[in-house]
This record gives structure tokens, sequence and C-alpha cells, in this order.
């Protein structure tokens, strides 16, 4: 069967089960207010047996209770009420429930002698469809947050659909309409809903947990659907024809209505049996909470159903008895905490933005409103002001100061919460990116790979393979046979695959999708024998080196995009580190050191971006041209979205392969700072950090980040101790001052302090060009050098051609100025420039922060 959802946008989807909940719970609540407000029922405290036709029999009346305080004791019969006759029990309670919340006259009938007494009429409050109805309404809220977070997975729809029959089957658990008083409209709508919800509510509180938390046998089966539906059809039906048509025993019909709790029981029965059972221990501590909640629920409502069933005469005379169903509420908060805290359902990114920004919003919306409406009363009680226009004002400048500690102590508690195993292992794999570059020999480079993550990140069972032409094939693992970590090459093997995809590979459902994934019939068993969830490639440019094989978490979680994207990462990284493994190797004699050379430099230049990159409003052309076979230049463009692309310019000191491999540490460091933080300042600082303490005293490093934002049209430019970028500005070309020392040079606080971060606009005449000393310095056969006025000058007569145009015009004057003289430092430059015609920005800087960035530049 197809599934209808498949065609459907994420989009589309949401606005179903939106509109689909707020139906749900529209109708849930006209029921509940029916039940709870309009169909009150009486209570006098003391119970009616049905003698005769004319008396009912006064039986357990409550000490202290209404009736004995007008007087009635146990034996008496009630005649009458308010001078009217009744035919039963049924009848008489009808007359009381009119009478809520106000006194009844009761006739009795004492040893032969009636008199009557007052009796106040109280309201019974049903305890029980109060604790039922918020229970089903908080697993409504739950399945919604999950079906919105994830709309197109498919255990995330059912998890909805069980929520919305919940609250259905709860909803109307308790349902008491009469053609004779009801609007028509009424009974016909609340009539189908009862009707519906009886067959139709039942069978998916089942259903679900054959899915979940692991796929069951039967889960696909019709007959059992059939079976089911069935069931529930005819209990139903069942009480309809003993309720209403025959009128037999209430017993009977009790016992038909009850019978849709036990599909309920099932449900929950069958997660119990499937966590003890089926659940592989290493993923039940992320299901413990949902255990705990199932319990609470399965104890509850056997209580409740023991008390209302066959203690019903005390759970109405007492109601507070059935008081403990409204603990029911906090089941759907245990499946909430395990979804969330431990990410059940894949539910991450979306939960984070919301419970921050919406708690912190309606936080401030509250504060600002009790405080302007308090205080504004103080001061029209105090000074008689009718409107308090200034303090309305002062409010709002309040609440914008408080607005940003506010967020933030709600971000660091929601990820200390939450999210705190993110940033342990995103700072450990930093780290890691250090280590790698040091590492030469392969042994020790797998053995580094899997011990990092492996600890890292929990994970129990891990191996790496990589395989070469000329080298063959190794690996290294971690709680794996060896026989499961090696792989063939060729068709149909992993390899081919992921050589295919160039992507991460999930494989935890490989059992499940067994005859449609396609590899060879041995490397799947190798997979399935070694638990493999996911495979992450690892490519040196367009070649495959190898790929890690990681199995589940310890902790039973499931990975994360920001997981595998920090696999990814690390892969990457890994990948240089085993070229560089097989470089250091082939170091024998000189004409071999030549050809590593030769062949670094070609890895070097596979670093640097292949194209220039394509931003809407920008033109972008970069070039290096090391000195030796390889260098220490250093550029990158790195798209963090469509608008919004980072610059990067870095020049390592010295030459040389020493010099190339701390290029390729911090080309790691900066892919991952600009995934993790916001501005270049931040980047920079953090980079920092991070590389002083693995580097050598002696070296240090220059760099200069611009993050381009086109949405906002403006740039961030930030430099650490790098050469001054040149931009365009009214066609004067001035240099972009602000201050910065290298990196490596200090472990932390100089360096913070003295880090700047310029802001400006980007206009349609912009030119930026960021570039290396191995340009201004550039030597003649004179030993003189080049100078920043040529480039300047240069500037002011191209800056109208294309970026790429610039670029060469600056290389020629490079290479015509040197003449013969030998080349003695890399030259690298990224050119940017505004394409015009693309529309104006649409805000202007305040004038103050221009005066401000005119004052830190100067121009020629």
């Amino acid at each position: 069967m197809t599934n209808p959802f498949s065609k459907l946008s994420q989009r589309s989807i949401r606005i179903i089960y939106t509109l689909l909940t707020l139906i749900v719970l529209g109708l849930c609540l006209l029921n509940f207010s029916i039940q709870m407000f309009e169909r009150v029922t009486g209570n006098d405290q003391c119970f009616w047996i049905d003698k005769d036709t004319s008396r009912l029999l006064i039986r357990n009346i409550i000490s202290g209770g209404v009736t004995e305080q007008a007087g009635i004791k146990d034996g008496d019969f009630l005649v009458k009420i308010d001078g009217k006759n009744f035919k039963t029990s049924n009848d008489a309670q009808l007359m009381i429930n009119k009478l809520v919340g106000s006194y009844a006259i009761y006739t009795i009938e004492r040893n032969g002698t009636q008199f009557d007494v007052r009796v106040l009429i109280l309201k019974y409050i049903n305890l029980g469809y109060l604790g039922q109805f918020l229970f089903g309404f908080g697993f409504l809220f739950v399945g919604y947050v999950v079906v919105i977070v994830k709309p197109l997975g498919k255990i995330q729809r059912m998890f909805a659909h069980y929520s919305i029959y919940l609250m259905l089957f709860f909803g109307f658990s308790a349902f008491n309409i009469s053609p004779l008083t009801d609007p028509s409209w009424r009974v016909a709508l609340l009539g189908f809903m009862f009707i519906f919800t009886s067959i139709a509510a039942p069978p998916p509180l089942i259903r679900f947990f054959l899915f979940f938390p692991m796929k069951r046998k039967g889960h696909k089966s019709r007959m059992l659907t059939i079976i089911l539906y069935s069931i529930s059809f005819l209990a139903l039906v069942g009480m309809i024809v003993n309720g209403i048509i025959i009128r037999g025993p209430q017993w009977i019909t009790v016992v038909f209505f009850l019978t849709r709790y036990i599909f309920f029981f099932t449900g929950f029965v069958l997660f119990v049996r499937s966590y003890f059972v089926i659940v592989p221990k290493e993923q039940r501590v992320q299901l413990r909470p949902v255990l705990i909640g199932v319990a609470i629920g399965l104890i509850i409502f056997a209580y409740a159903l023991v008390a209302q069933t066959f203690f019903q005469f005390i759970a109405f005379l007492n109601p507070i008895i059935l008081l403990p169903m409204m603990l029911l509420v906090v089941v759907p908060m245990f499946f909430g905490y395990a979804i969330f805290r431990h990410r059940l359902m894949d539910v991450d990114v979306v939960i984070r933005r919301s419970l921050i920004y919406g708690t912190v919003t309606a936080a401030l919306a509250a504060i600002y409103f009790v405080s302007v409406y308090g205080i504004g009363t103080l001061v029209n009680y105090f000074f008689g002001a009718q409107d308090n226009q200034l303090f309305i004002i002062v409010s709002l400048i309040v609440v914008a100061f408080i607005f940003d500690p506010v967020k933030q102590r709600f971000q660091n508690g929601i990820d200390r919460i939450f999210f705190h195993e993110r940033y342990d292992y995103q700072q450990a794999l930093l780290e890691f990116t250090q280590e790698l570059p040091r590492l030469m020999e392969m042994e020790h480079i797998l053995n580094s790979i899997v011990s990092r993550l492996s600890s890292t990140m929990h994970i129990e069972k891990i191996s790496v393979f990589i395989c070469g032409e000329k080298e063959g094939c190794n690996s290294a693992s971690q709680n794996l046979d060896q026989a499961d970590c090696m792989f063939g090459d060729g068709d149909h093997t992993l390899m081919a695959l992921l050589q295919k995809t160039r992507k991460p590979i999930d494989l935890h459902l490989l059992d499940d999708e067994y005859d449609s994934t396609d590899l060879r019939e041995e490397e799947k068993q190798k997979l399935l024998h070694a638990g493999v969830v996911l495979t992450v490639p690892m490519f040196l440019q367009d070649r495959l080196v190898g790929f890690i094989n990681v199995g589940p978490k310890m902790s039973g979680k499931v990975y994360s995009q920001e997981d595998i994207n920090l696999l990814a990462t690390v892969a990457g990284q890994a990948a240089i580190a085993i070229e560089n493994s097989r470089l250091h190797k082939s170091e024998i004699d000189q004409q071999r050191v030549k050809e590593e050379l030769d062949l670094a430099r070609k890895i070097q230049q596979g670093l640097f971006p292949k194209k220039n990159p394509e931003i809407s409003g920008l033109d972008i052309s970069g070039v290096s041209v090391p000195a030796l076979s390889v260098g220490g230049d250093y550029y990158d463009f790195i798209q963090l979205s469509p608008n919004k692309i980072l610059a990067v310019v870095a020049d390592v000191s010295g030459k040389g392969m020493s010099a190339a491999l701390y290029m390729s540490k911090v080309q790691g460091m900066v892919q991952l700072a600009a995934h993790i933080y916001s501005t270049p300042k931040e980047m920079l600082t953090n980079i920092n950090r991070r590389i002083f303490d693995g580097m050598d005293r002696r070296s240090f490093i220059t760099m200069i980040l611009a993050l381009f934002d086109m949405k906002k049209k403006e740039v961030r430019i930030c430099r650490a101790g790098h050469n001054k970028a040149l931009f365009n500005a009214n066609g004067k070309i001035r240099f972009i001052e602000g201050g910065g020392i290298g990196l490596g040079l200090e472990r932390g606080p100089v360096f913070e302090d003295t880090i700047e971060e310029i802001r400006m606009p980007i206009k349609p005449d912009s030119l930026f060009l960021f570039y290396t000393d191995g340009i201004t310095e550039a030597m003649n056969e004179g030993k003189q050098q080049l100078g920043e006025k040529a480039i300047v000058d240069l500037l002011k007569t191209k800056r109208h051609l294309s970026a790429e145009s610039i670029q060469h015009a600056i290389l020629t004057k490079v290479e015509k100025f040197r003449g013969s003289s030998e080349q003695h430092d890399d030259v690298t430059m990224v050119v940017v420039k505004s394409k015009n015609g693309r529309g104006k920005s649409r805000k202007r800087l305040h004038h103050s922060s221009i005066q401000h960035r005119n004052q830190e530049s100067h121009s020629y």
C-alpha cells in the first residue's frame, strides 16, 4: 500500500497534523466541558437502594456528611424530593442533578412516619475522567511536537497517531448526551465521535507497540489488524444493545465498556515485554523513563478500574479515593523526557530552538505585562496618573536589556540538561585534529582514530579500514573480529558503494532492508555480525582512502546529523594524516623525497577550493602559488548558508613540509570553528587556544577571516597578525585596520585583548583584497621589494575589472617585478568584489559606526 505522506512536503505534513491535532483537541474539550460543567452530578453522600416503585432505602451514610447533618439515619426511606415522586433511583438522581449547590426537600419515612428535611446537594467531581483527560492531552502535546520536528519519519508519525487516538480514547471515556435536552447538532457530532472513537481508537494502542521500541512479529499482519478492529466493533455493539435496546444488567454494559481498556493495558504490557526480552541491554537506558511511565500508568489504571468497578459506590460517595488518577499526567512527561533527553525519535535541533526561545519569549512577556501593570497601578495610586507613557517606554528598554542575559541563561541550562554530550566530544574531536598531523606511523594513526572515537563518542565497536593500490589493505578495530573488518574491492562492495555515494551510509536497517541493499552477500553478513550501524568514508580529493565503521553508542542513542558531520570531518582529517604517513614512509632517498613533495603539492592544491564559489551579489576569486613544492600559505571559502560565506587567508611561518602540515591542521580547525562559532573573532580566539600547545614555539600563523553576509549586506573582518586587507571605498583604496597578533604566539589573554573585529557594509562598488606578504615583499634582482603602494596603484586602475581579472593582473605585476629572481615566499590572495546591479542594502549602518570605521582606516 502506498504511503499517502510519501509525496507530501514537510510543510504540508506539518499543516495536516496541526489541523488534525486542533480538531481532535477541540472535540475532546467540547465533551470535557459538557461532562465536567454541564452534566453536573448531584451527591448527597449516601447510597440509595431501589425497594419498590415509590421508595428508596437509604444506606451507607457518610459520617458528618450532608445527609447525616440533615438528621437522616441509615435505614430511612426516601419518598419524595421537593414534593415530587420518582419511580427509580435513576429518576431520583436526575432530580438532584438539577439542584447542585442548593437545598433539596427530602420527604423521609421512618417507622411509618413521614417528615421533611433540607439536604444540601453537593457537586460530584469525576476525578477519574479528569485524570484520563489530562493523560490524553499530555500525549497529544508530546506526539504533536515529535511529528512537527520530523514529519517525514515513519515512527514519528506513528507516535503522533498513537497520541491522537489516545486523546480521543480518554477524551470520550466519559459520555453523557441526551437527545431530549441537547441540541441535535451536538447529539449528532458527539454521538458520532463516541462511536468512531470506540471502534477506531483502541486498536492503535496495541499496534504502536508492535513497532516501538523494536519491531515485533506480526507488526505488518493484516489479519491481526482485522481481529483488533472486530473486537473493538463488537464491544461497542454489545454495549449499545445491552445498555440501550434490551436494557440488560448494568454489569454487562460495564464489561463491554471496559473491554476498550484491555487494548490500552495490552499495549503497555507489550512494551514491558519488549523492554526485557527484545531490546538489547545497552539500549535500555534511554527507554528506562518510558518503562517507569508505563509502570506508573498500569498501576494507576489498575487501581482506578478496581475502585470504580468493584467499589463504585465508595468512589461516588468519596471522590477523593480517585485522586491518584491525577498522577496519570506524569506518564506522558516520562515519554517526553525520554524522547527529548535521549533523542529516542531523533528529536534534537528544533526542540532546542523552540524550548529556548519559546520559554524566553513567554517569560519576558509575562515579566513585561506584570511589571507594566503592577508598577503602573502603583504610579496611578500614588500620583493619580492615568496614562503612564513614560513608564511604558522605560519598561520596554528594561525588557530589551534583560532579554540577552536571560536568553543566555536559558541557553546554558538547556544545553547542560539536554545537550552536554555534544560539547564534550566536540572539544575532544577538535583536540584530535591537532594530534593527527603529528602522527606518521600508519599503525599509530589507525589506533589513534579507533581509541579517540571510541572514548569520545562512547562507541563499543569500531573499526577503521584503509586500502591503497600500492600499500594494500590494513585495518584497526576494537571489540571486533579481524575478519569482520576486512573488505574487498570491485563491484557490489562497501568500497564501491561509498565511492558512488560519497557520503556516510546508515546501516541500522540493513537487516530489515537486506534484499534492497546493493552489497555482496559476504559483506552484508560481515556488517550484520559486527553490528555496524554507520559507515563513514575517508576521501582524499576524489580518491576513497578507506572508511570508518561504527556500532551503536553505549548509551543506545541514535547518531544525530551533528554526530555524522563530526565523524565525516575526522574522516577527512584522517585521510590527510594517512596520506602524510604514506609519504613519510617513502622518504628513503632524494628522488623519492622529490616525488613525495610533488605528491604533497597535489594534495595541498586539492585542499584549496577547486573552483571559485558562486554566491549571489559577489564575484570571488582566489589563488595560491607556493614558493617550493609545498608551502605554508592557505586560503579557503566556507559557505555557511546560501547568503553567507567565510573567506580565509593564512600564512604559516616557514616553508616546505612542516609549514604544509601546520596548514593542513589549521584547515581542519577552521572548518570546525566556522560551523560552531558565529563571528570571525570567536573563531580565531578558539583556534588560537587549540593550536598553542601543539605548535613549535618558533612557529606561528597569521590569518585573516572575512565573513560576508549578503542578507545583511555586511562583512565582518578579523585578522590575527596578518597583512591588512585592502578595500575600495568611493574610488579610494584603503587599508582595513584592526589589531591582532599571530596564532600560536600566546596562549590566550593577550591574544584575546588585542584582536579586533571590523564590520563594514557591502556596497555596489565594494572591492576587497586579502593577501599574504609574498605579494608585497616580492623581490627583484636588486633586492628591492614590490611594496604596498604598487598594489594600491594597480587596484585603482583595475578596480572595474572582474575579481579573476584583478587577481591575474596582480600575479602578472609580481612576476614582472621579480624578473629572473627566485620566488622566496608563497603568493596567496583572495579578491572579493560586489556585483553591480544586484540591489542595494536594505539597511544602512548608523552614521556613528561609519565614522568609527573611517577612523580605523587610512587611504592612499
